[in-house]
């Protein structure tokens, strides 16, 4: 089995050709532990990609450190301790 990032490539026992597939939780086969297991590891690297994005957003904008820990800690007024906050409801 060999994965790209949003495809699996499964070759079949007694198959010539290799099948590829991008797989979803509608397009895997729940009782293929492999292709469930393919589509996990599908699932964590999407994630981890996603997540790394952002984390370079934020660190461009200035509001992370090199080390991931925020920068800015101040709070909107409205956050703040004892503010008077209303929620419109």
């Amino acid at each position: 089995m060999e994965e790209s990032q949003n495809q699996v490539k499964l070759v079949l026992p007694g198959k010539r050709m290799a099948i590829t597939k991008r797989l979803t939780i509608e397009s895997v086969n729940l009782g293929d532990q492999r292709e469930m297991d393919a589509l996990v590891d599908q699932m964590f690297t999407a994630g981890l990609a996603r997540v790394k994005a952002e984390g370079d957003k934020l660190r461009q904008k200035g509001l992370l450190d090199s080390q991931g820990n925020l920068v800015v800690k101040e709070l909107p007024a409205d956050m703040q301790e004892g503010a008077d906050r209303d929620f419109g409801g």
